[in-house]
């Protein structure tokens, strides 16, 4: 007895109507999405003409006995579906029955099937929905299909299709997909007689990447692996600084079913919020597993879009997972010399053939010619140092010049505000100190480490010792609930262009951002508050009065824990609230704008504030960050570069700020050997 069968009309009519095959693209997938479901460890796809003059799909599965070939080609035959009740727990990827009756319809096909187990195999053929042979045939184990002309029955849906090299590129889009579902199987893929790409099948879904999408793409992935109860998020997402304008390289597949979820997206961007600027957009590869008795599949026709009973905690799993990957699992960008090296003398390169087209006549659409781009030379990756200073000169403390004017008032810039950050040379129970003082380029302190040496050796400064840097042995930001690592051995060497540390660890150096340092840190301590149990509170002393609408004073109403959550504490009055508490770390003014941000933002769109608090807390949180970090341009003393270099090592996830930009280079030992000739 066969194992396919035909529906009945009850239940075919519960599944939701397939899609028309209206391009090669639709024919391939249904194909290998059939050779997948029969166990197949190998299949290979071959098309000409885009798939339009043919296509040919080879699998090594289990195969058909003749019976079951023969009802295979009708409508709603399928062997992955017998009652109503099996549509609620889904595991195959087609189960509808319609795809093969759909293809042979318009198309002249011709299908070889055999089983292990059967000395024969099977022939079928036929065209455009009509089966004109059944006979024994010579074939291996698996299953060939055939189609030839496609559409040539159905003019009116042949002129709406693209050029060739479209439809072959759509095809091929489709298998990488499938290719990238299944690691476990080999996948090959030709197109007009040229191997386009070839999978191993070894299982290493890395491997499969590289073989899709190349090594410059594979060897800039992080690896994700989380389990959140009995939902498993595995595979890779592209590092920050890896980053594309569209979406196009999102890949989520859901029980290996590649499928397009705003759950999923949502998720993965959320994760990478505070990781990439405004406008890009990450790249992924993940395999979400989940019991297929709460994910429905039979809601779209191409069956590309799926419903989650709990989208909450679908969210949560892969919001988790990727967040932790981005805060543990991705390494410091480096800086490659070499590779900026071959970027400029092909620039040269390609300046030099732009000049020969133009003296051959040749000519560009581009109205003004872009500017000559003077040769870089090698050495000169590596300025020439001037001036120099002595590390130990660089960071004492200044020594001041006997000024004749009148004692003057420390200089204070605007937007400089209080950091908490250990003081140099002193030793208290609260080592902290204020900064903002003294530390513009114009400014004294500044004078007198550049010259410090000339004034010196003129025998002008007074005889007496700078006090010795003393540094605060407790350097920690403590960022709660955050993993720390043990501190390495590490050298500061300097600092430049007063915005840059140079540190000096193991057989790396790293260049330093301080500015984006310090403000990663900040917003990490400022963000872990919010998911403490007790959120820290700052009292004020005058509750702030908000003049709100009727609208949001309902969801002020209705939301009053989470909003105390957050880190706030208020009275309600009709259309006024009294807030008494705000969030600790946030100005006054801007846990304003936060709360009421929080308020309208829910009023407008309709969602939960727990949906909307995330996002519209942490990018208030960008802001405080960047105010209460110290500035670049400005000089700051030991202490304050120790104290963030130290937090550098210690926090795994300061590695790029709230902005998207990196927080430190690194530069190899190796490479500078490399540079001056010396490997």
């Amino acid at each position: 007895m066969g194992i396919i069968n035909v529906l009945d009309i009850e239940v075919a009519n519960l599944i939701a109507a397939g899609e028309v095959v209206e391009r090669p693209a639709n024919a391939v997938k249904e194909l290998v999405e059939n050779a997948i479901d029969a166990g197949a460890s190998a299949v290979s796809v071959e098309i000409t003409g885009g798939g339009i003059r043919s296509i040919r799909v080879t699998d090594n599965g289990c195969g058909m006995s003749a019976e079951d070939a023969v009802i295979a080609v009708r409508r709603h035959a399928t062997s992955k579906l017998r009652r109503a009740e099996d549509l609620a727990e889904i595991l195959t990827l087609g189960f509808r029955g319609e795809a093969l009756a759909a293809i042979t319809a318009v198309s002249k096909f011709r299908l070889t099937t055999k089983r292990r187990e059967d000395a024969e195999g099977t022939l079928l053929a036929g065209e455009y929905g009509k089966v004109n042979e059944v006979s024994q045939a010579g074939c291996p184990d698996g299953t060939t299909i055939v189609c030839e002309k496609l559409f040539s029955a159905t003019p009116a849906r042949l002129k709406f299709l693209k050029s060739e090299g479209s439809e072959a590129s759509a095809v091929a889009g489709a298998v990488e997909k499938l290719a990238l579902s299944h690691p476990q199987i080999s996948f090959r893929f030709l197109s007009d007689g040229n191997l386009k790409f070839s999978t191993s099948g070894d299982g290493n879904l890395k491997n499969t990447v590289y073989s899709l999408y190349g090594s410059a793409f594979a060897k800039n992935l992080a690896e994700v692996n989380g389990n959140h109860g009995a939902i498993t998020v595995e595979g890779f997402i592209s590092t920050p600084e890896h980053l594309r304008g569209n979406r196009g390289m999102q890949h989520f597949f859901i029980n290996e079913r590649c499928v397009r979820s705003k759950t999923l997206t949502s998720a993965l961007e959320a994760a990478f919020r505070s990781y990439i600027p405004s406008g890009k957009f990450p790249s992924c590869v993940l395999h979400i597993g989940v019991s297929a008795k709460l994910v429905d599949v039979n809601i779209h026709p191409a069956k590309l879009e799926v419903k989650f009973s709990d989208e909450k905690t679908v969210f949560d799993a892969v919001f988790a997972s990727v967040r932790h990957a981005l805060s543990v699992g991705i390494s410091r960008p480096s800086l490659n010399l070499a590779e900026i090296s071959e970027k400029t003398e092909e620039r040269e390169k390609l300046q030099t053939l732009f000049r020969e087209a133009e003296e051959k006549g040749g000519k560009s659409e581009q109205t003004e010619p872009a500017p000559e781009q003077k040769p870089v030379k090698k050495e000169e990756f590596f300025p020439k140092i001037s001036s120099p200073i002595s590390q130990k000169e660089y960071f004492s403390e200044p020594v001041r010049l006997p000024d004749k004017r009148s004692e003057t008032k420390p200089v204070f810039e605007d937007d400089d505000l209080p950091v908490d950050v250990p003081i140099l040379g002193k030793k208290t129970k609260e080592p902290f100190l204020k900064l903002g003082v003294e530390n513009s380029p114009s400014g004294f302190d500044y004078m007198s480490r550049l010259y410090a040496s000339a004034v010196r050796t003129a025998n002008v400064l007074t005889e007496t010792k700078p006090e010795e840097t003393v540094i605060p042995e407790k350097t920690d930001a403590k960022i709660p609930e955050t993993p720390s690592n043990p501190i390495p051995e590490y050298r500061i060497v300097g600092e430049i262009f007063a915005g840059y540390i140079i540190v000096e660890e193991n057989d790396k150096i790293l260049l330093i951002d301080k500015h984006a340092a310090h403000e990663r840190i900040n917003f990490e301590r400022l963000r872990a508050n919010m998911h403490m149990e007790t959120p820290n509170v700052q009292m004020l002393l005058i509750p702030e009065k908000l003049n709100v609408s009727a609208q949001e004073s309902a969801v002020c109403e209705e939301y009053r824990s989470e909003l105390e959550a957050c880190g706030f504490e208020f009275n309600l009055s009709e259309k006024e609230i009294f807030v008494s508490g705000i969030p600790f770390g946030f100005e006054k003014a801007e846990a304003k704008a936060l709360f009421l941000a929080l308020l309208s933002e829910s009023a407008e769109s309709g969602e939960t504030l727990e949906s909307a608090k995330q996002a519209i807390f942490e990018k208030a949180l960008y802001q405080s960050a960047c105010k209460a970090s110290i500035k670049a341009g400005k000089l700051y003393d030991t202490a304050h570069l120790r104290w963030i270099c130290d937090n550098l090592f210690r926090y795994d996830c300061i590695k790029y700020c709230p902005h998207g930009r990196p927080v430190a280079f690194e530069i190899g030992k190796k490479e500078i050997d490399t540079r001056f000739g010396r490997t």
